[in-house]
């Protein structure tokens, strides 16, 4: 009989250290369960770290809009207080300047009515010293410096015609004041006292006539008027 060749091996038999690739390894299923259960961890933890942030974030933000209304109100408060006292300020201030004007005009005015006073009164005295002369020169320069003032000019008449008997001089004065521009009884007076010199210490009998004609005419309401208008009629009566 033939002898077998040891060295040839049946095919089919399986060399016992090779391993079947479908074979698993134990291991590697628990090392997945490992991962799967860590990811799954991972992702609960990412999970609650975001909704933890969330609600900080919400809480942070009705915090912030709580604070919001409050500031923003004590903003508001705060520019109306400084408008307030801006506003304060200026109309203290306009209310000052206002009275201080006041005041000084009312100071003026009163030294001003204190000096025309004094002048006046200073013209007088010198009158009742015998002065008569100054006493017509300081009226007329009362009258320069207040020209619209009646009774200084018919002051004057009155030394002239009075004190003086310069009966033209007075006459003149007169005459001056029927040119201003004044109440018909006190022009009508001021007429009369004319026609009287006219009449009597002038001679001149026809200016007053005519003047006597004027005032009962332009001042018929007054007493002046009444006066001019009786004389007349015992003028023309004679």
């Amino acid at each position: 009989p033939s002898e077998e060749d040891p060295s040839e091996e049946d095919p089919s038999e399986e060399d016992p250290s090779e391993e079947d690739p479908s074979e698993e390894d134990p291991s590697e299923g628990v090392n997945e369960a490992t991962n799967d259960v860590g990811g799954e961890l991972a992702i609960k933890l990412d999970d609650k770290t975001k909704n933890n942030n969330e609600e900080t974030n919400e809480v942070g933000s009705v915090v912030i809009e709580n604070q919001k209304p409050e500031g923003g109100l004590m903003g508001y408060f705060a520019g109306m207080l400084i408008s307030i006292l801006t506003f304060a300020f200026f109309v203290a201030r306009d209310v000052g300047n206002l009275a201080g004007s006041r005041v000084a005009t009312g100071y003026y005015s009163k030294s001003e009515k204190s000096e025309k006073a004094d002048l006046y009164e200073e013209a007088e005295q010198l009158w009742a010293d015998g002065a008569y002369i100054e006493s017509i020169d300081l009226l007329r320069n009362y009258i320069e410096k207040y020209p619209g003032e009646y009774h200084a000019r018919q002051r004057i008449a009155e030394i002239y015609e009075n004190d003086l008997a310069s009966y033209r001089a007075a006459a003149l004065e007169y005459e001056s004041i029927l040119t201003m521009e004044l109440p018909p009884k006190r022009w009508g007076w001021a007429a009369i006292h004319l026609c009287n010199l006219y009449s009597g210490k002038l001679g001149e009998t026809e200016k007053a006539l005519d003047l006597l004609r004027r005032v009962a005419d332009e001042c018929a309401d007054t007493t002046p008027g009444q006066k001019a208008r009786d004389r007349l009629a015992k003028i023309d009566a004679m």
